[in-house]
């Protein structure tokens, strides 16, 4: 079976943004660390989805018949995706928070973590949602 090439296209951007985000995790893990158990957890998840986008990217170009495990693959890092958005809500909530107490201003905390976690996940979310489409287009060819 042939996969398709917007498979193809979104396992290579995988393969690169998977690697990258893998050595940004990495590096930023220490400064997470120091925001308590959510940056902690945030760093984690970091890094489980930098590796699954490398295995969803590695897995996505091969020539094996192996469409099941990309579909389990993208829906992996569609959940991620979205916790990643609602941590990143809470993170930026209480930084911008603590920031705007320290400035006199109230409030600023939420609409910032709110619009900051949004904007994460829907980023997050598209790579998953073209590559689980490239998977139907080669499950239909």
């Amino acid at each position: 079976m042939q996969k398709s090439t917007l498979l193809k296209v979104i396992s290579i951007l995988f393969i690169i943004f998977g690697a990258i985000n893998l050595i940004s995790a990495f590096t930023s893990f220490g400064s997470n660390a120091s925001l308590g158990a959510l940056g902690v957890v945030s760093s984690i998840l970091a890094i489980l989805s930098a590796a699954l986008q490398l295995g969803a990217g590695i897995v996505g170009i091969q020539n094996k018949d192996n469409l099941d495990l990309c579909k389990k693959l993208a829906i992996g890092l569609i959940v991620l995706a979205v916790i990643n958005g609602i941590l990143t809500i809470a993170l930026t909530t209480i930084v911008a928070g603590m920031v705007g107490a320290a400035m006199g201003s109230t409030g600023v905390g939420v609409a910032a973590g709110v619009v900051t976690g949004l904007l994460s996940m829907a980023f997050g979310l598209l790579l998953p949602i073209l590559y689980i489409v490239g998977v139907n287009k080669s499950h239909n060819a």
